[in-house]
């Protein structure tokens, strides 16, 4: 049985945001429990950029079938999950400020890509 288009975009979508949004913690964590010497091997690190491969894929593969200023709003909501997943995952602290922030930031972009509807 073959799976709706539809469908198949969606779940690039959602591999997108969980991968990329998973490689931004792991790194972080590996970042903060990495060593100077680099003689150890770092598996945050190197799981992060394992996903960032997956998230590479689900983007090239968005980028055949979406235009590219509704992929670039859509991806907007990177900004929202990584700043959400680093405060419940990692124990970051969202203030208002962030909060408003992030939510202004992932606003401009989507209002970019609408601006940009004339162009193919």
């Amino acid at each position: 049985m073959r799976l709706n288009k539809s469908l198949i975009i969606l779940l690039l979508w959602f591999a997108l945001v969980i991968s990329d949004t998973a490689a931004q913690l792991l790194l972080k964590k590996g970042a903060m429990n990495g060593k100077a010497s680099g003689d150890v091997l770092n598996y945050f690190i190197l799981g992060g950029y394992s996903l960032y491969i997956v998230s590479f894929v689900s983007w090239m593969q968005i980028l055949k079938t979406t235009r590219l200023f509704i992929a670039l709003s859509t991806a907007s909501v990177l900004y929202i999950t990584v700043a959400f997943a680093s405060h419940f995952y990692m124990g970051e602290i969202i203030t208002t400020n962030i909060i408003i922030g992030t939510v202004l930031i992932s606003a401009g972009v989507f209002l970019l890509g609408i601006g940009k509807k004339g162009f193919n």
